[in-house]
């Protein structure tokens, strides 16, 4: 199903690429420090909740304009770490940590001429990798323990600007909502000990610079 959400979103940017018929194709490029600002939400799991640590790091989005107003962004980044801790019943337990990486592709509408605006809705994509458990977790179980985090596919959708700095270069400001969700396990001797759904669903603020070429 992943899948097919990404094809169809790749068809509807070659849809509106046949179309565009108003200026030439172009490119920005923009890139700097995001931070993810989890608005997390979970079940219950061991009498408590579970909730996720905000980030920072490195943000880059490469957009190809389909004409004067329309175009299609697809955002990357250098991978994020995330804190895993304890939440109500588990208030001060530290769960664990993971990476992840969010891709998303998105559908842009820009307008303006000295400083340009833009708004975007798309799909997002997270992939989780290298979790680790924490020895408060094993202490709580009294048992050594692996934590294992679903992929997750949402909606995206984001407003951003790029104000000129000089002639190449703009100071670029975009946030974005993305909804991402998860299903966490604990793992002990290979079996599924315990699970629950978290919703990260962060806002993500994105600071730098962009050019066009």
């Amino acid at each position: 199903m992943k899948k097919i959400y990404l094809i169809g979103a790749l068809l509807a940017a070659c849809s509106f690429s046949a179309s565009a018929t108003e200026s030439d194709s172009n490119w920005t490029f923009r890139t700097g420090i995001a931070h993810i600002s989890p608005n997390d939400d979970s079940g219950v799991i061991l009498g408590g909740g579970v909730g996720v640590d905000s980030a920072t790091g490195l943000g880059i989005s490469l957009t190809y304009h389909l004409d004067n107003n329309w175009g299609v962004e697809v955002l990357g980044a250098l991978p994020f770490k995330h804190d895993i801790v304890g939440t109500g019943a588990l208030d001060g337990v530290n769960i664990g940590e993971t990476k992840q990486l969010p891709p998303t592709v998105s559908l842009i509408y820009q307008w303006g001429n000295d400083v340009t605006y833009h708004v975007g809705a798309g799909i997002n994509y997270t992939r989780f990798f290298e979790e680790k458990s924490h020895a408060d977790l094993n202490a709580a179980l009294n048992a050594e323990t692996k934590l294992e985090l679903d992929a997750s596919t949402g909606f995206a959708v984001k407003f951003g600007f790029d104000a000129p700095i000089s002639d190449e270069w703009s100071f670029t400001g975009n946030l974005y909502y993305m909804g991402i969700d998860t299903t966490a396990d604990i793992v002990i001797d290979n079996n599924v000990a315990a699970s629950v759904d978290v919703d990260i669903d962060p806002w993500v603020v994105m600071l730098g610079v962009s050019t066009s070429f």
